[in-house]
């Protein structure tokens, strides 16, 4: 998953894009010398990548320019991929701005690069694994993140399901795979190279205690992917506590029904924590949660008969669902605020 991308010309950051966590400030100044110190080195490779700590840092450079293009990705993301990225990154960076990279300031015009580099997140896209044993509700969780129908009855998934997920301008692959003993030889294959994987129970003793078999799957083969457990059927009588389950697990615990719709934004809230998105930093998942902040004003302006506050709500989140891309659910917010302006007129 690529988490942040720089430009870094003649020493100074001249374009800057986070996603998720990476390097921090205080990081970064020691981290790029070792990068400069072996990207300029006499007998360097144009591009290369390296560890460091839970980051895969890949860069591709110009020596006659004094520039080094940089990713910083998760250590699961395969350096054959990045590198085809870094070669079209450059590429289209200097098509646009190789003509006035000799002058003194430079200024890269977001709202024309951005989208360049929002693609290049999309071809390196996270890998969200959902594992656990059948039954415990992973494909009803499948399709809640989907926004499918969600199934009322258990139908045991066969060999399992991928799927690429769209939630606002986030992309990442969603595996969904079979629980059942005899496809055990299946998943290791079917979580190599995960970025994040939710472990999903059903909240009975028994289910947890089988399912601590998965933590010694996970650190064998994604030891460096985040890891939580969802404590699926909190509704049933039959259900512990979470306070139980996770002293129990030792792990990071969530609370979930999947059966529940209204539990949508609470799944993406979840996704996010796993993938370290900061939803203030994160340019992909903060339009979403604005929009769901304003969705709520919106309604309690409504029932406080504040129709004049509740129109101009409508209008914003209308122009976010834009630029989400969900052109249904714009339309219909901008038909209740003409609506609403009819009844105050």
């Amino acid at each position: 998953m690529l988490r942040q991308v720089y430009i870094i010309l003649n020493d100074i950051i001249i374009y800057q894009r986070n996603y998720a966590k990476g390097l921090d400030d205080s990081l970064f100044t020691n981290v790029y010398l070792n990068v400069k110190k072996s990207a300029f080195s006499k007998f360097a490779e144009e591009t290369a990548s390296y560890d460091f700590f839970k980051l895969k840092l890949s860069y591709i450079v110009d020596k006659d320019l004094s520039i080094i293009f940089l990713f910083v990705t998760g250590l699961g993301d395969e350096f054959k991929n990045i590198e085809l990225q870094l070669h079209s990154f450059k590429k289209k960076f200097l098509d646009i701005y190789g003509d006035i990279l000799k002058e003194s300031n430079i200024n890269i015009i977001h709202d024309v690069f951005d989208p360049i580099v929002d693609t290049i997140h999309r071809n390196l896209k996270a890998k969200l694994s959902i594992i656990g044993f059948s039954g415990v509700g992973k494909t009803t969780t499948t399709k809640l993140i989907k926004s499918e129908e969600i199934p009322m009855q258990h139908i045991p998934t066969i060999t399992g399901e991928v799927a690429t997920i769209k939630i606002g301008k986030l992309h990442f692959y969603l595996w969904d795979f079979a629980g059942q003993d005899q496809f055990d030889f299946l998943w290791e294959k079917f979580i190599r190279g995960s970025d994040a994987v939710l472990l999903m129970t059903d909240s009975t003793l028994e289910n947890l205690e089988k399912s601590r078999y998965f933590f010694e799957l996970v650190n064998k083969v994604v030891p460096y992917a985040r890891l939580a457990v969802i404590a699926n059927k909190q509704d049933l009588s039959s259900a512990m506590k979470i306070e139980d389950i996770e002293r129990l697990m030792g792990q990071k615990t969530y609370s979930f029904i999947a059966i529940d719709p209204n539990n949508r934004p609470k799944m993406i809230r979840i996704i996010a924590d796993l993938l370290d998105m900061d939803t203030q930093v994160s340019p992909l998942l903060k339009p979403i949660f604005d929009r769901d902040i304003l969705m709520d004003k919106a309604q309690k302006a409504l029932e406080q008969g504040e129709f004049s506050e509740t129109i101009n709500l409508f209008e914003k989140i209308s122009n976010i669902c834009l630029e989400l891309g969900d052109d249904s659910l714009s339309i219909e917010l901008l038909e209740k605020a003409e609506k609403l302006r009819t009844i105050l007129s």
